[in-house]
């Protein structure tokens, strides 16, 4: 009996450290919805980032993806995430991907500089 009862729960200890993937999305960004007309992305490099739940005092796993692409955001300085994988490992997800940066518009810098007329 004791021997199934350790068994029983090495196995609910090792699937809570299995890392599994639950999504990959094409781009993500929590800074911006969408591009401009005329804007580029510039790659930067890839990203990765994890964020944790304090399992005593969250309600749950509401905002984990939000912290996640927030924080790899923050700490990489990228505009979108692309080709962004999404794990969870027991109370952690974690995001790998490409970080890019929005190029800045190439018509707004052909344009001509209006001078403020003095009356």
């Amino acid at each position: 009996m004791k021997t199934l009862i350790i068994a029983s729960l090495l196995v609910v200890a090792s699937s809570c450290a299995t890392k599994q993937k639950f999504l990959d999305a094409t781009a993500v960004s929590m800074t911006h919805q969408s591009l401009e007309p005329g804007q580029n992305l510039v790659e930067i490099g890839d990203v990765e980032s994890e964020f944790c739940t304090d399992q005593w005092n969250d309600k749950g796993a509401i905002g984990l993806m939000d912290e996640v692409i927030s924080g790899a955001q923050k700490k990489s300085g990228a505009d979108f995430i692309t080709n962004a994988s999404f794990w969870r490992a027991g109370n952690c997800v974690t995001v790998t991907g490409t970080g890019k940066k929005i190029a800045a518009v190439a018509q707004a810098a052909s344009l001509p500089v209006k001078k403020n007329k003095k009356k």
